[in-house]
Order: C-alpha cells, then structure tokens, then sequence
C-alpha cells in the first residue's frame, strides 16, 4: 500500500509541476507578445502549488528530509534518543490532526458561503481541500516516519546492548 501511495504522491507532484511551468511559460509568451496576460493562469498557479507544497512535505516526511536538529539528539542514549522520536510523532500527528479539523472548517465556510475565485470564479473550496487532504497525508507519513524511526533505534539498541 505505501508502494502505491509512494508513486502516487511523486508522480501528481511531477505532473503538478509540469502544468505550473507550462501555464507560466504561456503566461510569459502571452503578456511578450501582446501586452495582455492570462490572468486566470496565476490564480491557478497559486493554487496548485499550494498542492504540490502538501504533497512534497508529505514526500519529505517520508524520505525523513525534512529539517531537524539531531546533533543533540544523536548524544542522547538510544533509549532517550527513542523517546525524542515517539514525542516527535506525537507533536506531529497533534499538528497535523489539529490542521485537518481547521482544513475541514475552512472548506465547508468556503462551501456554504459559496466562495468563489477571482479570475476564473470556481468554487473556493475545490482549492481548499488541498488542506485537509495534506494535514491528512502528512499525518499518515508523520506516523510512518516516527513508526520507523522507533523500530530503528530498537534494532540498533538491541544491537549494541
């Protein structure tokens, strides 16, 4: 199942990016040679990359890129170093469950007040979703993370103990 949620993620991240740089590259040709622009094109763009940031911190949380302070950590006994990591991913899943509820609530007002956008008058809360649906995914791959994170300490303790 991560397999396919692996491929997943990279894959809508490529072809979001892939549609980004084409609608920007328009946009840029568009205003060149006629003084005009697409103006609906960088609403879009915003948007989708809104989605595409969620999608990569989700890729992040899985390759453990994301930034952190470990030369602290990493002086720390394995046990203690353990118990960073469970209280890492206990932050984390608090965080990011804590964004879905607020995702959730801010898609519904969008829903309910009919919000719509600027240029291209779409509803609002197609776009929003990209909230719930990150704090989602990022809390799948936070768990996943301190999940293996724990299961290699353990190893590496019972290996050295």
């Amino acid at each position: 199942m991560w397999n396919i949620l692996d491929k997943v993620e990279e894959y809508l991240c490529a072809i979001l990016l892939f549609f980004i740089s084409v609608l920007t590259f328009l946009n840029v040709i568009v205003r060149y040679l006629s003084n005009g622009s697409l103006a609906f094109t960088e609403e879009l763009v915003v948007n989708l990359f809104v989605w595409i940031t969620v999608l990569g911190g989700a890729i992040a949380f899985r390759k453990r890129a994301h930034l952190g302070v470990t030369f602290l950590t990493y002086l720390l006994p394995a046990r203690w170093q353990k118990a960073v990591a469970v209280l890492s991913g206990v932050a984390g899943v608090v965080l990011f469950v804590l964004l879905f509820v607020q995702g959730v609530g801010m898609v519904v007002q969008e829903y309910q007040n009919q919000m719509t956008t600027y240029s291209m008058a779409l509803p609002m809360w197609i776009f929003g979703l990209a909230v719930p649906f990150g704090a989602l995914i990022m809390l799948l791959r936070v768990i996943q993370a301190a999940w293996e994170e724990v299961r290699e300490l353990g190893t590496r303790e019972k290996s050295n103990g």
